[in-house]
């Protein structure tokens, strides 16, 4: 029995030689995972970083295409609602200088039926029948002012907000 004592520890020292040695390997495996995750982890930081910046840059490039993009859009409505302008306010332009030669032409007769009738009737007879033919011309004139197309404004303006709406 002493023999079988003495290969016991023998035994039990060469299985405890067997544990440790497959602890040791244990443990390098799972050093060797443990440096393969922990690689794993920096390649997928890595990765996520860089996708992030291309993104970023992705982005800011397209908003600066966008704002070059909106920016020419601004810059052709504009000069489509400048022509819009321009041709809806030459009509009241023109209007507005046959208005003024009217006005002033008016204001020419008034001063002159003033100062034709202040000579009375008798030797101003001549001033009386000059004033009253170029009265009757006058009154020509504004029946065909009158022919004239109305001018309202606020259709002109609809036109423009029209624009506005359709862009918006």
């Amino acid at each position: 029995m002493r023999g079988a004592m003495e290969l016991e520890p023998e035994l039990l020292l060469q299985e405890a030689r067997e544990n440790v040695e497959a602890a040791q390997s244990y443990r390098r495996e799972l050093g060797h995972r443990l440096e393969g995750l922990r690689e794993a982890r920096r390649q997928i930081k890595e990765s996520a970083s860089q996708t992030r910046d291309v993104l970023k840059q992705h982005f800011n490039d397209l908003k600066g295409t966008l704002g070059k993009l909106l920016d020419e859009r601004l810059v052709t409505l504009l000069q489509e609602v400048d022509t819009i302008e321009q041709e809806t306010i030459k009509p009241l332009d023109d209007c507005q200088k046959l208005i003024e030669h009217g006005v002033n032409t008016a204001e020419d007769l008034v001063r002159e039926g003033e100062i034709a009738m202040l000579g009375g009737v008798g030797e101003e007879n001549e001033k009386l029948w000059s004033f009253t033919k170029k009265a009757s011309h006058i009154q020509l004139d504004r029946w065909m002012m009158t022919l004239q197309p109305k001018i309202t404004g606020s259709s002109f303006v609809n036109v423009l907000q029209i624009i506005l709406r359709m862009y918006m």
